[in-house]
């Protein structure tokens, strides 16, 4: 049992009951009781929140819920809540015993029933045994933490290892391969005994496991025999590792640091090492990022590529069409010529037969000076049109030239495009 109440406050509660007046009355009571109690009326809005709190690093403690709710009913909510999480205590509230749900609950490993009318007397004894349970588990986890962070401080000046309770090697960092001449591969699954020294006396191995099977922290020098042969001394500590109960042993850690002034000398250039190790490691690192930023750059420039390929080839498609347009127009423009160079040779013609009737009908008949007047009006009005036809002439000309340059510059274009798109990929 926890014998400081505030501990126990401390715990995250989620209380689930679909009745009003139920949950009011509970509630209220485990807010009296802790600190941080959330309250929902169904199960779908009990497991919203349990997913919510979980995927926020804001872990419920513990679970109460009613069985029978709408939207989703308590061993439904819990069954999808042990999806997330397996290991959450829960505690399930119902006023019938029917085998198929308790069954289903067994299932689920639900650690606690109450039934209904609710019990403040029981229900609360109920949650002190649960509680306690709940809060050692977790204050567990956070020494296993807690333990973690100190070998991982250790391993950087320290030869560690692990061993199963047979002593088989189950963990070595880089220190105890350099110090053994070992690599890990040859370490690991086998036994510790594969460096000790054959000097040493069996007696002095049998009181050092004696120790550490009682859960005792065994500490003295380890004289060890390294892969070649020589010899290296260790001053050392065995730790037991126990399980949340702390009542059985799981494992062994060993700490060691090497002793005599050659040794030191080796623990020093052993440490130096490690920092080789470390920067080797940044270094890869770097490498690594370098790598991935240049894959992403190469990604870019294809992307690129691509682009000035396909701006290319519609610069290409607008020439090929613009010179066609240009083909066609100077066609048109050359049966236009030709049409009109006929046409000015027939008017030529006309005005020299009307020339020679106009001066036959001046010699014949006086009177016809008034039609002839007419006939001069209509042969400088021909004039007028053909002066329109060859000014025509000219303006088209003129555009032909004024397309062909357009062809010209976007040719330049198109060589510059291509010449800079090359750079590009070079």
């Amino acid at each position: 049992m926890i014998e400081n109440r505030e501990e126990m406050r401390s715990l995250k509660i989620l209380y689930v009951e679909d009745e009003d007046l139920a949950r009011e009355k509970l509630g209220k009571f485990l807010q009296r009781k802790f600190d941080n109690v959330e309250l929902c009326a169904n199960g779908l809005d009990g497991f919203l929140a349990f997913q919510s709190a979980y995927n926020n690093e804001q872990k419920f403690d513990l679970v109460i819920s009613d069985i029978n709710m709408p939207k989703m009913d308590g061993l439904e909510m819990f069954e999808k809540i042990k999806e997330i999480d397996n290991n959450i205590p829960s505690m399930l509230i119902t006023a019938r015993t029917e085998t198929e749900q308790l069954l289903k609950a067994i299932s689920l490993h639900i650690d606690s029933y109450i039934l209904k009318p609710i019990d403040l007397t029981v229900i609360d004894e109920k949650l002190n045994r649960l509680c306690s349970d709940v809060f050692y588990k977790k204050n567990y986890e956070n020494q296993k933490k807690e333990l973690q962070t100190y070998l991982d401080i250790l391993n950087q000046e320290a030869i560690v290892s692990k061993t199963d309770l047979e002593g088989n090697i189950k963990y070595v960092n880089d220190g105890f391969c350099v110090v053994t001449g070992y690599e890990e591969s040859e370490l690991l699954e086998n036994s510790y005994k594969l460096i000790r020294h054959p000097q040493v006396p069996k007696e002095f191995y049998a009181n050092l496991w004696e120790t550490i099977q009682a859960g005792k922290i065994w500490s003295g020098t380890l004289k060890n025999q390294a892969k070649d042969g020589s010899t290296f001394f260790v001053n050392t500590k065995i730790i037991p590792i126990f399980d949340s109960s702390s009542k059985e042993i799981l494992e062994y850690i060993g700490v060691s640091f090497l002793v005599t002034e050659d040794e030191l000398k080796k623990r020093e250039s052993f440490k130096k090492y490690l920092e080789q190790v470390t920067q080797y490691k940044r270094a890869i690192a770097g490498l690594n990022k370098e790598k991935e930023e240049l894959a992403r750059r190469v990604i870019d420039l294809t992307t690129a590529n691509s682009t000035l390929e396909s701006k290319a080839q519609q610069i290409e498609a607008k020439r090929k069409q613009l010179l066609s347009q240009l083909e066609a127009y100077e066609k048109n423009n050359l049966e236009y010529d030709k049409v009109n160079l006929m046409t000015r040779q027939d008017k030529s013609k006309q005005f020299d037969q009307m020339y020679k009737a106009l001066n036959t009908i001046k010699s014949v008949n006086k009177k016809q000076e008034k039609a002839m007047k007419a006939m001069e009006e209509m042969l400088q009005s021909k004039k007028d049109e053909l002066d329109d036809f060859i000014k025509k002439d000219l303006d088209n000309k003129k555009r032909i030239n004024d397309l062909r340059d357009l062809v010209t510059n976007l040719q330049e274009e198109n060589e510059a495009l291509k010449t800079n798109h090359k750079k590009t990929i070079f």
